[in-house]
């Protein structure tokens, strides 16, 4: 069987320093998902555009609590486009948005500080949250979801109750470089396994060196693993008797931009090179498919949870092209 590889892209709005100073800050909305330059979107458009050339879906994690701000639209028109493009739309959620609910909230935010953490909230606010999303897609005339993946890659055992109660019976939450839950069931780096009933798919993470014996991990990423890592990874994850390998990336990633406001932007070459590297790659291999959460069946028996990892060199190259690139703005 050909080993599942998921581009993942999380889909969403920016606070963009509204609650650090709301008076000369406010959210951005679709520019922050467009990205547009001189009317072009540079971000999802790009996004879609290569997925397209190549034949090939990806799954879109679009994030529904911003509801709480901008109301059905703008979220809305950008999850019906993909959609109607035929991609896997499935629900994402940061709770920070949350706090736009009451009134005043510029009032609150010294004495009761807004945080986007879902181990924060109990079993029964998560449930209230997932079907606050849920409602959200019902509304945007799409399919209902069938997968979750929480902001911030955070999740715990709560998560996965609430997760089943709302009938979403299909995860992709964790990524162990970017949040490492307290709960030994969660320490998950690659795979699909069973928690709670739910299916947890996680986004793959992976060694890259290690200091005096202690590893140093990465989850998978466009703008943080260079396509060398990249297609080692892949090649190793094969060889390793993965089924699935999941891909984290957003629509701004393949944009520079020298503030907020997502205003002043200049196109990522390096970036947008290692997704074109991926697609073309998967495109051609008789090994990998490209494949969506949205169509994964449930788990049986759980897999095998290896850390794959990177040779150092790679690694090196990696992290000296990275800071040239972000050094650069117009690089």
């Amino acid at each position: 069987m050909k080993t599942r590889v998921h581009i993942t892209v999380d889909t969403e709005f920016s606070i963009a320093g509204a609650f650090s100073d709301p008076v000369a800050c406010k959210p951005v909305g679709a520019q922050a998902v467009y990205c547009r330059i001189e009317e072009r979107s540079e971000g999802l458009g790009f996004l879609l555009d290569v997925l397209e050339r190549h034949g090939q879906r990806a799954t879109f994690f679009v994030e529904a609590l911003n509801t709480h701000y901008f109301g059905d639209e703008p979220m809305g028109e950008i999850a019906r486009r993909l959609d109607q493009k035929g991609q896997d739309v499935q629900l994402h959620l940061h709770p920070c948005w949350r706090y736009f609910r009451a009134p005043h909230w510029q009032s609150r935010l010294i004495s009761d500080p807004p945080n986007d953490d879902v181990t924060r909230r109990d079993e029964d606010e998560l449930v209230e949250m997932i079907q606050t999303g849920q409602a959200a897609f019902v509304r945007w005339g799409i399919p209902e979801p069938r997968v979750l993946r929480t902001g911030g890659l955070r999740a715990n055992l709560a998560v996965y109750r609430a997760m089943r109660r709302c009938g979403l019976l299909l995860a992709s939450n964790l990524g162990l470089a970017v949040y490492r839950p307290r709960e030994s069931e969660l320490q998950l780096y690659a795979g699909r396994h069973d928690i709670l009933g739910v299916t947890e798919i996680p986004v793959t993470t992976f060694s890259d060196f290690s200091v005096a014996g202690r590893k140093h991990y990465k989850s998978l990423t466009i703008t943080g693993t260079s396509w060398p890592e990249t297609r080692t990874l892949l090649e190793r994850a094969r060889l390793a008797g993965l089924s699935d390998v999941v891909i984290l990336t957003h629509p701004f990633e393949y944009v520079k931009h020298r503030d907020i406001t997502y205003e002043a932007l200049y196109r990522d070459r390096i970036n947008r090179g290692r997704l074109e590297r991926l697609c073309a790659f998967l495109a051609e291999s008789p090994d990998f498919q490209i494949a969506t959460l949205g169509q994964s069946e449930m788990a049986g028996e759980d897999e095998a949870n290896p850390v794959l990892s990177v040779p150092v060199t790679l690694a090196l190259g990696r992290m000296l092209v990275n800071r040239i690139n972000h050094g650069f703005m117009r690089f």
